[in-house]
């Protein structure tokens, strides 16, 4: 049985807290009806940046060029390919004014992020990548960790995945092999979103938020492939988070 690492988004913020900032950066955020539903990909309303502005990206610690170009450009797909009311720049190393700071290094033990503007909560690193160009994860993981920084929840979360965990050998499994904990298992597999307050797409099994799923994950073997690319509801909901209107 093989056991993924996989990347992560951080629960550090107090609740309040994050919403009161949120609030601030984007009164969008105190949460909008369910009255669109074929404009029903995840989105929490609560954590989403303005649209329209620019977020900055800084690297801590000065890493190579090659390592910090690789990852920028591909952030980047995510405003190119939408062309999302949204923009990104490259800031200057070890800027603590950036909305988005990320550590490198392969020492790390997690790829992780801040979701949204709860990075408007910390000075320190909002984001941290162990990873580098060559890696068989490297795109896929970095992409993914940006849609966390731009307010994406995990795809197996959405209110209509039915994916047929096995709980017990999937907690145990990764308790084992990745040092996690039963709650961080559920906050990072199982605790599915309640259907309210979200902007969506429809389940998207293809989406770069959503795990790699392999038989031995579930109970009937049902499995879903690592994704490697921005999917086309992906685009979509980046389209729905951050409109030109």
């Amino acid at each position: 049985m093989h056991t993924p690492f996989p990347p992560r988004y951080r629960h550090r913020t107090d609740q309040q807290l994050s919403h009161d900032l949120a609030v601030t950066e984007n009164p969008r955020n105190r949460g909008q009806s369910n009255g669109g539903r074929n404009k029903r990909g995840l989105i929490q309303t609560g954590r989403l940046w303005t649209p329209g502005r620019t977020l900055w990206v800084s690297f801590l610690g000065t890493p190579d060029r090659k390592l910090k170009m690789s990852i920028f450009e591909l952030a980047c797909q995510w405003v190119d390919l939408s062309d999302a009311n949204l923009t990104l720049d490259l800031s200057e190393d070890d800027d603590k004014h950036a909305q988005i700071r990320i550590l490198t290094g392969k020492h790390l033990p997690h790829n992780e992020s801040d979701i949204g503007t709860d990075a408007l909560a910390y000075e320190d690193d909002t984001m941290s990548l162990n990873l580098i160009p060559g890696d068989e994860t490297f795109e896929s993981t970095v992409l993914h960790e940006f849609g966390h920084a731009l307010g994406f929840e995990h795809e197996h979360l959405h209110p209509d995945a039915s994916i047929p965990w096995n709980e017990p050998l999937l907690i145990e499994a990764h308790k084992r092999a990745a040092g996690w904990s039963e709650q961080d298992v559920r906050e990072q597999y199982l605790d599915k979103r309640p259907d309210n307050e979200l902007i969506k797409t429809q389940y998207d099994p293809l989406s770069i938020m959503h795990y790699p799923v392999p038989a031995w994950m579930t109970l009937d073997n049902s499995e879903v492939g690592q994704n490697t690319e921005l999917s086309a509801k992906d685009i979509e909901l980046m389209r729905l988070a951050y409109p030109h209107d």
